[in-house]
């Protein structure tokens, strides 16, 4: 059921993090002064949206079927009014839909096609920060080019085509505006205070799909602890309880709620695990899996006996086995990075014998240092939180639909269209993560060569004669046997890097123009179906309720599709009728 299934303004500015490769004119399209949007990847993010919108046209027709059956004979069949949102469960109702289909009533007759539009934009606007993100590290074109691809992948097919799910997209575009904007605190150390207002926005817009977001961002405030980085400690305290808090209304709200389940098991989750076992592991494997190869193209697979269920779970092991080690990756890089930076600046042993005039240089090098120190700090970590935190959230969110979908005993339900948006967040983060750790030696080095520039520059003045000789040194050093062989070390890194990332990267981009190419060819198809039931909808009652539960994919009796059709048909002649 989909109905039941804030935006960031830290723009980068200009500082060390931002200058990860050479800006020389090798990536054009990433030129431009830090702060301003990356235009050309947004148009051709936009592009791509336009593509999928196109896509979605072609294969559907307006007439109303499935959820749609619900959310008519639920809200569109009396005016609305102040007392709908003050229900007990209206947090797990979405309140912003309320919003948005009351401008589709009374502006459009209530129209799918309004909603599909939405939710294509609400896609378009979840790559936003994304693209600043990839801006920010300066990733080379090919890179975005590909995570693009993944990242408008058709494997949502039945997300976008069932306009009900819109507000899904606008929601997830919301949680990643959130991810990105506490990628961007942790990377200034800003104040975390105003990123409060997030939890509460999303709430309104998120339904059951806050709760992966709100425990992402524990988790994630758990491993700064555990890594010493935290740098806000009011800001924190004020965002877990404005995480907490929402939370707990949410499942507060979800406890009043009563849900319509067809063909769902009475069994608890303790008897699954520990009856159906197999079951379990089939599921979990089996929503990795659709992150590679699609559920359609699975299902026919199965059913043209051209693969079985062990192999289905091979390919989820997979994906998994790319999570762990991306996850385990960004774990050691995470923990290995230094923490805040700075340290006490007049820290040293054995002043006690130096003369006052020995005193105020010391006193002013270790100044220069320190505020070296907290200017390098404000990147210490080049991977940022934004990739952990995706990868969190895909995971927590399958571990979601496990829970939520468990007592159908259904493994195929794992990789299900429906539930691909909620997965890709983790197939996100692991390929930025990826894209990292192979750029991660060219960030390194140009690290290095910035340090010794500024601390040349503050030195000189003082002792350039000294600067002089260290200079000459550091020249004989370099030249020995000892750095060619940790040049060709680092050649070899690099090569294994960029190895493993092109097989990995080839693997996912043959399996998304699959799915692109299969889902495509099956836009007619699709449409012909919803010409069958905009055929049906004319005469309903000519119909058994049988068939109209096969035909409109509704399966709560016929009666309540005639009376869906009634009402969109009445709200219809409404707006007709206004002036």
């Amino acid at each position: 059921m989909a109905e039941h299934e804030g935006q960031n303004r830290n723009i980068p500015v200009a500082g060390l993090e931002v200058s990860t490769a050479p800006t020389s004119g090798k990536h054009l399209l990433f030129k431009g002064k830090e702060g301003k949007l990356p235009i050309a990847l947004l148009l051709l993010s936009f592009l791509m949206a336009l593509a999928i919108l196109f896509y979605v046209l072609l294969s559907t027709t307006d007439v109303l079927y499935s959820d749609y059956i619900r959310l008519v004979n639920s809200y569109l069949g009396k005016p609305f009014q102040i007392g709908d949102l003050l229900q007990k469960d209206i947090l797990t109702r979405i309140p912003l839909t309320y919003f948005f289909r009351e401008i589709n009533r009374h502006s459009f007759g209530y129209t799918l096609i309004f909603d599909r539009v939405l939710g294509v934009l609400g896609l378009f606007l979840a790559s936003k920060p994304l693209l600043l993100f990839m801006r920010k590290k300066q990733l080379p074109f090919l890179q975005q080019l590909l995570f693009l691809l993944l990242f408008y992948s058709l494997n949502k097919w039945e997300m976008l085509l069932n306009g009900s799910g819109y507000i899904h997209f606008l929601a997830f575009s919301a949680f990643y505006d959130y991810f990105y904007a506490l990628d961007q605190a942790f990377s200034k150390k800003s104040s975390l205070l105003v990123l409060s207002i997030y939890p509460p926005f999303i709430l309104l817009v998120a339904g059951p799909y806050c709760l992966a977001v709100f425990l992402s961002c524990f988790a994630l405030f758990f491993f700064l602890v555990l890594g010493k980085k935290l740098w806000d400690i009011k800001g924190t305290i004020l965002l877990l309880i404005s995480n907490g808090l929402c939370l707990f209304l949410y499942l507060l709200s979800n406890h009043y709620a009563v849900y319509e389940y067809a063909g769902a098991e009475s069994i608890s989750l303790k008897e699954v695990l520990q009856n159906h076992l197999l079951f379990v592991v089939k599921f979990i494997f089996y929503g990795f899996s659709s992150m590679l190869v699609s559920g359609e193209n699975l299902e026919k697979l199965l059913r043209d006996g051209a693969i079985q269920g062990k192999g289905i779970v091979l390919i989820g092991a997979f994906v998994l086995f790319f999570y762990i080690f991306m996850t385990l990756l960004y774990l050691w890089k995470f923990f290995a990075s230094s923490g805040n930076g700075g340290g006490k600046v007049f820290a040293g042993k054995g002043k006690e014998g130096l003369s006052s005039e020995q005193r105020q240089e010391e006193a002013k090098n270790q100044v220069g240092k320190s505020s070296m120190a907290a200017e390098n700090s404000v990147e210490t970590f080049y991977f940022g939180l934004l990739p952990g935190l995706l990868l969190l959230h895909g995971l927590a969110s399958h571990a979601l639909v496990f829970l939520t979908r468990y007592m159908f005993l259904k493994e195929s339900y794992a990789f299900q269209s429906r539930y691909a948006l909620q997965y890709q967040s983790a197939l996100l983060g692991a390929f930025l993560i990826l894209f990292l750790w192979k750029n991660e030696k060219r960030f390194s080095s140009e690290q290095e060569l910035r340090t010794e520039q500024k601390s040349q520059k503050k030195q000189a003045p003082r002792t350039e004669q000294k600067s002089q000789t260290k200079q000459a040194s550091r020249i004989e050093q370099k030249t020995g046997i000892g750095e060619q062989i940790r040049i060709e070390r680092r050649q070899r890194t690099a090569q294994g890097r960029l190895t493993f990332c092109l097989l990995i990267s080839g693997i996912f981009l043959l399996g998304t123009l699959w799915t692109d190419s299969s889902e495509w060819g099956k836009a007619m198809y699709r449409r012909e179906h919803y010409e069958r039931m905009w055929t049906y909808s004319h005469d309903l009652s000519a119909y058994s309720d049988e068939e109209l539960e096969n035909v409109f994919e509704y399966r709560h009796g016929g009666e309540r599709i005639r009376k869906a059709f009634a009402i969109w048909e009445q709200v219809k002649k409404e707006r007709r009728e206004r002036p």
